[in-house]
């Protein structure tokens, strides 16, 4: 358990030197507001309204059981009787959740497809901090309407190691519907030290010039793909840089994406993210 720990530690440092080099572009203010959602007309109503005191739009510096802090954005014309599907963003070593917002820039696409989004605020990482990590989606489910069957993680560097560990340490307090890491320090042999979790849909994001993590999402992916009961054969890549592992069941598909860029880039494929978690259970292989 020291050794696994260590090795959280290490990969954590790493993370921070180069996420801190990254000046990333400008981006644009609409993508960090709120859009309205187009809710269906016969939509279920599946919570209770007289316990939910989450309020539409941005709120910010909740704090869960633990002590964890995070901010949600929802739809802008939340309906608060609507089971919405929950995205987790985990932050990137030494990052507040307000710039994770900024760097992966989903709020505005991922309200409009009818999510609700929740950003971590960075913790320094350790065993600890994951499961502190991993009250957050209960924390949100009581306080907005939150289907409990669609609750998926991301995140990027650090965020994404906390996406993979969060779904195969046993201790974690929710376990996601499918996850899609990105830029993760977790490798083939970190990996293998923990068992497969409940295979689950999985999409791996990592830039092929990953100087940090060099390899490391290929790697990871294969990971996945064998505890998700895939061959080790792969797509060609598609457009938009995605490879799909083949013969995998229906309930845990899984890809590994690639395309250019640095460890502290995004991959900024956030069309592709949220089509895999809206679509990830009738994705054709």
């Amino acid at each position: 358990m020291f050794k696994i720990l260590l090795g959280i530690v290490l990969l954590f440092v790493v993370a921070l030197i180069g996420f801190f080099v990254f000046l990333g572009p400008p981006i644009d203010p609409a993508l960090l507001k709120s859009a309205d959602f187009t809710y269906p007309d016969n939509g279920a109503s599946a919570c209770s309204t007289s316990t939910l005191t989450g309020k539409a739009g941005a709120t910010d510096d909740i704090e869960t059981n633990v002590g964890v802090t995070y901010n949600v954005r929802t739809p802008a014309n939340y309906n608060k009787q609507y089971p919405h599907p929950l995205i987790v963003v985990y932050a990137p070593a030494g990052t507040s959740a307000n710039k994770s917002e900024r760097h992966v820039h989903l709020t505005q696409e991922a309200t409009q497809a009818g999510f609700i989004i929740a950003y971590a605020n960075k913790l320094r990482m350790s065993l600890k901090a994951i499961e502190k990590l991993s009250t957050i989606p209960k924390s949100v489910q009581e306080k907005w309407c939150i289907d409990p069957s669609q609750i998926y993680f991301t995140g990027h560097s650090d965020g994404g190691t906390i996406t993979n560990a969060l779904t195969f340490l046993p201790d974690s307090k929710t376990k996601p519907t499918a996850i899609a890491p990105s830029a993760a320090g977790m490798d083939k042999e970190s990996l293998k030290q923990y068992a497969c979790p409940t295979p689950l849909p999985v999409m791996v994001f990592h830039n092929k010039d990953d100087s940090h993590f060099k390899d490391f999402g290929q790697q990871a992916a294969d990971w996945w793909a064998n505890c998700n009961q895939c061959s080790n054969e792969k797509s060609e890549p598609d457009q938009f840089g995605c490879q799909t592992y083949q013969s995998c069941p229906d309930s845990s598909k899984t890809f590994y994406c690639e395309g250019p860029g640095s460890h502290s880039v995004w991959p900024n494929k956030n069309t592709t993210l949220i089509n895999f978690f809206l679509n990830h259970d009738h994705i054709a292989q």
